[in-house]
């Protein structure tokens, strides 16, 4: 037999071997979400009045990609109480050299999430009409505020964008809104 036939075998042999650990492993593997840096991995929520740590996505400069930033915020008593301060910290932008993806003027009246995991964030207009528009930057908008959310809350598979109250089928024309969204840590 050849040197390379049994290096071949060799080879093959041990994944074979690697992959039979893998399947019949009795702890859960997990996978990282791509095109995502990861500062620290979010808390669990906490009794009222503590504090807890949460990640924000903003735009990384330069870069066609959502940063995370952690932060710190008070905990409420419960998951809605706890997603409307993450929304309200999101809209307050960055602390470090990261992008702001909603503008200043934009408000959270309201955001709940009922049993199927779809969470409803009502902002008042300033979230469309203080948007630049363009279909980049409309992307990195929707997708600070479902990556935010879905990320920090593991039961929050979807969110539907409000304004005051009421669905919108885009921001400024270029990303379809009209139907709650999964997160995209992808672009």
């Amino acid at each position: 037999m050849s040197l390379a036939r049994v290096a071949a075998v060799l080879i093959a042999f041990l994944l074979l071997i690697v992959g039979a650990i893998v399947f019949w492993s009795d702890s859960p593997m997990t996978l990282s979400r791509p095109a995502v840096r990861r500062a620290s991995e979010a808390t669990r929520p906490r009794p009222q009045g503590s504090r807890k740590t949460v990640m924000l996505f903003f735009l990384a400069q330069g870069q066609n990609i959502l940063q995370e930033e952690a932060r710190e915020i008070e905990g409420g008593t419960t998951t809605t109480e706890d997603a409307k301060r993450i929304m309200q910290e999101l809209v307050r932008g960055p602390e470090s050299e990261l992008k702001a993806t909603i503008p200043l003027a934009a408000q959270v009246h309201n955001l709940f999430v009922d049993s199927s995991g779809t969470a409803y964030v009502d902002f008042n207009r300033e979230l469309t009409e203080g948007h630049p528009g363009g279909v980049q930057e409309e992307l990195y908008t929707v997708f600070s505020i479902v990556d935010t959310l879905a990320f920090n809350f593991p039961q929050i598979k979807r969110v539907q964008i409000l304004i005051e109250g009421g669905e919108i089928s885009t921001l400024r024309g270029g990303v379809n809104t009209s139907m709650p969204l999964a997160p995209r840590y992808a672009f």
